[in-house]
């Protein structure tokens, strides 16, 4: 990989991940090269550089993967923050401003043709109880969401320790190297687990009330 200077990059009028990729593209340096070097995963990368937030872990891991990003990189992370910050809000609000438009052509529509509306309404229950019942036709049939946000993919450490951090759906069992771990009510939950020297296998499992599972094995490798 290319060396090069920590120096400070100044920022411009471009969001985040305009700068993100001229940054990395000035360096000469490659996605999968810097995400081996920091530990974060590709596709958190790629998802600050594409401008998709909503792919990132939820709290504060995306900000956190973002300021390594930036400081790897030379940038300024402070504004950058408010830049982030700034840019999820308009998203946010942007969308409830399309909800709300989209409620008041409806209340429209339902004043001036309340027989179709009423037709509507109908067809539209009907819809959502085939739907609900398809979604828990699935829910039976298939293994509980598992997501782990630590730790990445293949970590090198020294650390004798780490926290396994993941979240899975609402009332599933997570087990971890074969021991139970509880999760909040919205399914979160973190375990901190000793290490050994040379690679370590950590097996999370997920299970729901209809017996499905979903496994996911990390590996880490302590020095």
């Amino acid at each position: 990989m290319t060396p090069f200077k920590s120096n400070k990059i100044s920022l411009n009028n471009e969001n985040i991940s305009e700068q993100l990729r001229a940054a990395r593209k000035a360096k000469n340096l490659k996605l999968a090269d810097i995400a081996k070097k920091l530990n974060i995963s590709r596709k958190y990368l790629e998802a600050l550089e594409k401008d998709e937030y909503d792919k990132l872990p939820p709290g504060v891991y995306g900000k956190n993967f973002l300021r390594e990003y930036a400081v790897f990189l030379g940038l300024d992370y402070g504004e950058l923050a408010k830049i982030f910050t700034a840019e999820n809000q308009i998203k946010q609000h942007g969308g409830r401003q399309e909800l709300f438009s989209k409620q008041v052509v409806k209340g429209r529509n339902f004043m001036a043709a309340p027989k179709i509306i009423k037709s509507a309404v109908i067809i539209a229950a009907a819809s959502v109880c085939f739907i609900y019942l398809g979604y828990r036709l699935e829910k039976i049939v298939s293994p509980p969401d598992l997501s782990i946000y630590n730790p990445m993919e293949n970590l090198i450490t020294e650390k004798n320790s780490l926290q396994v951090v993941g979240k899975t759906e609402k009332e599933a069992q997570i087990i971890i190297n074969g021991e139970l771990v509880l999760s909040n009510t919205a399914g979160d939950f973190n375990k901190t687990i000793n290490l050994k020297n040379g690679i370590n296998i950590i097996t999370i499992t997920a299970s729901n009330k209809y017996g499905r599972d979903n496994t996911i094995v990390k590996q880490v490798l302590v020095k």
